[in-house]
Order: structure tokens, then sequence, then C-alpha cells
């Protein structure tokens, strides 16, 4: 998928508006335990994940503390691909576009959970939530 330089703008412009409204921001979940903290990193990573709704995908990041505690929390699983300092991956499931798309916390060996990023294709969980 091409991407527009219409959309490329438009991924730059959330980036800026996230960075002054997301970084630093503590957001909560009404079944997670732990307070979850959002940096650049995981606004990059959001904004540059392949999607199948990609503009609105970037979109949604703008109003991630809403959809984040709207989200039903699945649980954590080990991700392979993860750091080292990453003990565990929380999958919280959200709509974008009516298809299901689920937001990854990353926690760290310290006991910080940090926003990473949102995925469309996560086909374990898709397999076992026979969707």
């Amino acid at each position: 998928m091409a991407i527009s330089d219409a959309i490329k703008q438009r991924r730059k412009d959330i980036r800026e508006q996230a960075k002054s409204m997301l970084v630093g921001l503590v957001l909560s979940h009404p079944y997670f335990p732990h307070d979850i903290y959002i940096n650049m990193s995981g606004i990059k990573e959001w904004l540059n994940q392949p999607h199948k709704h990609y503009a609105e995908k970037n979109e949604a990041l703008l109003l991630l503390p809403t959809l984040l505690a709207d989200s039903d929390y699945l649980g954590s699983f080990a991700d392979p691909k993860s750091r080292d300092y990453i003990t565990a991956s929380h999958l919280f499931k959200t709509t974008i576009s009516g298809d299901n798309s689920w937001i990854i916390v990353n926690e760290t060996i310290w006991g910080e959970c940090w926003i990473h990023s949102v995925s469309d294709n996560i086909p374990e969980i898709k397999e076992k939530q026979d969707l």
C-alpha cells in the first residue's frame, strides 16, 4: 500500500500533537492494576505500525486515553520479539474503523508499563478468540 503525501503529512502532524498531548501522561484501565506511561518511542511505533486502517489508526492515537479506557483487557503474553528488559506484553482489545485491533503495553523488569504499539494482526489472539 503506497502512503499518500497527505497521509504522510498528517502522520507528522499527529506525531507533534501526540508529543505535546500524550508524552508524560499516565493512563489507567479499570481492569489493569498498573499505571500506563507514554513516551516518544511508543508514539513513533504506533504511527509506524502497518494497519488495515492506517490513517484511522494514526488518528486513534490522539484519542488514546479514551480508546484504552474503553478497551477490553485480555491479559499478558510473552512476546518472543521483545527485548531483555520486557517481562510481558499486555493486550487491550479495541476497534478502529469497526475492525478489531489490539493496543500493546509492554511491562519492564522495573514494573513500569509503557504504551508500545497497536496492531490489527496478532494471529495467536485472533485464532484464540475465533475472530
